[in-house]
């Protein structure tokens, strides 16, 4: 489980869940954007080599690496 202050925009991430992303690294693109601006606990990761946005919970990535590279 990541913790939150860890998290930012731009660092990778190994995806935990779900089954049909498990395994895949990712992107933090940024916190998911609720109605008039409010944060979710949720954020959107961009599958690396993928077409794939998806919006995962804190417990569903792993932080692999803080620098975009």
């Amino acid at each position: 489980m990541s913790s939150p202050e860890d998290i930012r925009a731009g660092i990778r991430v190994e995806i935990l869940q779900p089954d049909y992303v498990a395994g895949e690294i990712g992107v933090i693109l940024g916190r998911e954007e609720l109605v008039e601006g409010q944060l979710s606990n949720r954020w959107l990761i961009q599958v690396i080599g993928e077409d794939v946005v998806v919006s995962l919970t804190p417990d569903e990535f792993r932080i692999i690496s803080q620098f975009n590279s």
